[in-house]
């Protein structure tokens, strides 16, 4: 099972939420959508796999992609 996690500049939150989806799921898929700041990086830190959108495409572009 996989969870999809739209995120745009979401580095103080993105880190609790792929930690507390990797509790339930095999992987973890955040859709950086065109972030300016470390949301990819932490995300992928954390072990989640990060798709990058180069500028933001909105929450059903991410799901999409995802």
């Amino acid at each position: 099972m996989v969870a999809c996690i739209p995120a745009y500049d979401e580095e103080g939150r993105v880190g609790g939420v792929v930690v507390r989806a990797m509790k339930h799921v095999d992987r973890v898929v955040v859709c950086d959508d065109g972030s300016v700041d470390l949301t990819g990086a932490i995300a992928e830190e954390l072990g989640a796999v990060v798709l990058r959108h180069e500028r933001n495409m909105g929450c059903s572009a991410d799901i999409l992609d995802g």
